[in-house]
């Protein structure tokens, strides 16, 4: 069965890609065609190639003067970054006509290696759009004239505006994302009976699926990522990761969504607290015998789920969102690949970290019904967990509790769950 790796363009996005083709090699999952636009087709080329290493250097050593020949000297994640970036894009598009990306011509004269990748068995398609002509030019790998290979590559990566246009002969091209960014439909028809696309989920169109019995296994990133227009090393790394990771995830050789886990781990740690979980819920709620408030939690959808439908998965579904927006509220590293009970173990310790004061200022702010006030999500949840050991002891904290999950429900399922396991 021939399979086929779809590559969606996307910029700087592009590093991602080179993530879900570490993890291919690491489950040994070979393919037979390779079908891109845009970045998506220069790293196509390497993998037809079979260059990983000398793709993932590049990525790794990327930044703005590898595509362009100006340098950013701020740093890309502040304010003062992006407004130089901005400045950058806007005079590079309004005064020069486009961005001349000679620098990233010169390096992939520098890394591709036509004779290479013609003798490859691995079949190779692109896309571009022929301006002079308006029409969409689709080009496997016999069909790209000899020698042209990497002026066909620049063709397809040339996001005009934002880029200056590619010229070949007497003829002008732009970027292939103008046509078809995802080129699933060129690989049918390049024979592929089974897919693997990696979407970026960047700028362009990108065309229905002819033939809907192919199989398709489409893989985007979960976490953000760095935009289209920016090349950082950094960001592109971080990108390498998350690919990695996301296409692991989706062969189920790692567990989670948004952050990622050893294989099992969350099953192991939904099989110990799962009980514990919804036994102090059902003890918060059940305590209060005014059904006006009960009647309207449970029209949350959290908490209907776990009252009213009770079903295994959709518990298991809640705890994983709730582990992973813990995981971000307390800035957890996606990158990382993590065992359950460490993860839980540096949750712990970091709401032990938050400061106790701040947290009795909610009480003040509640009392006096500026609950609108309460816009630090890390102290709010503190304040719920705070509340949750001292049920036992308490009772009027079980009422202030079910009134607070109304409000906070996200919180609310969060403090629960890191009482849950701090036992």
């Amino acid at each position: 069965m021939k399979r086929a790796i779809v590559l969606s363009g996307g910029g700087g996005k592009g590093a991602y890609q080179i993530g879900v083709w570490k993890a291919l090699r690491k489950m040994h999952i070979s393919y037979d065609i390779v079908t891109g636009t845009s970045v998506g087709a220069l790293n196509g080329a390497y993998m037809v190639q079979k260059d990983y290493i000398k793709a993932l250097i590049v990525w790794k050593q990327m930044n703005f003067g590898q595509v362009y020949n100006k340098v950013v000297a701020g740093d890309v994640n502040t304010i003062e970054g992006m407004k130089e970036v901005a400045s950058m894009y806007a005079k590079g598009i309004i005064v020069d006509g486009g961005m001349d990306i000679h620098n990233l011509e010169m390096l992939v004269e520098k890394t591709f290696n036509e004779k290479k990748f013609r003798k490859s068995n691995i079949d190779f398609g692109l896309v571009t759009v022929n301006l002079s002509e308006f029409k969409p030019i689709e080009l496997t790998k016999k069909e790209i004239p000899k020698g042209k290979v990497k002026d066909y590559l620049m063709a397809s990566a040339t996001c005009y505006p934002v880029f200056k246009k590619k010229e070949i002969g007497e003829k002008t091209y732009i970027d292939g994302g103008m046509y078809d960014n995802l080129p699933v439909n060129l690989a049918i028809k390049m024979g592929a009976e089974e897919i693997i696309a990696v979407d970026l989920k960047a700028v362009g169109i990108k065309q229905k699926v002819k033939d809907t019995s192919v199989k398709v296994t489409t893989i985007s990133p979960r976490n953000r990522i760095q935009s289209f227009l920016v090349f950082d090393k950094a960001a592109s790394n971080r990108a390498i990761h998350l690919g990695y990771n996301d296409t692991m995830k989706t062969f189920h050789k790692l567990d989670g969504n948004t952050f990622t886990f050893k294989k099992g781990h969350l099953a192991k740690n939904y099989k110990k607290y799962s009980t514990r979980f919804l036994g102090i819920a059902h003890t918060i709620f059940h305590f209060n015998r005014n059904k006006s408030l009960m009647d309207k939690i449970v029209t949350v959808s959290a908490f209907h789920k776990l009252f009213k439908d009770s079903k295994e998965k959709e518990i298991h579904k809640i705890m994983l969102q709730t582990i992973e927006y813990l995981g971000k509220i307390f800035d957890m590293n996606e990158e990382n690949i993590y065992d359950i009970h460490m993860y839980n173990r540096v949750l712990l310790d970091k709401v032990a970290r938050e400061d106790l004061e701040e947290v009795k200022n909610i009480d003040k702010l509640i009392k006096l019904g500026n609950v609108k006030k309460l816009i630090n999500t890390k102290q709010i949840i503190e304040y719920i967990f705070v509340k949750t050991k001292h049920t036992e002891e308490n009772n009027k904290y079980k009422k202030e509790l079910a009134s607070l999950a109304l409000v906070f429900s996200k919180e609310f399922l969060a403090a629960l769950y890191l009482y849950t396991i701090s036992d």
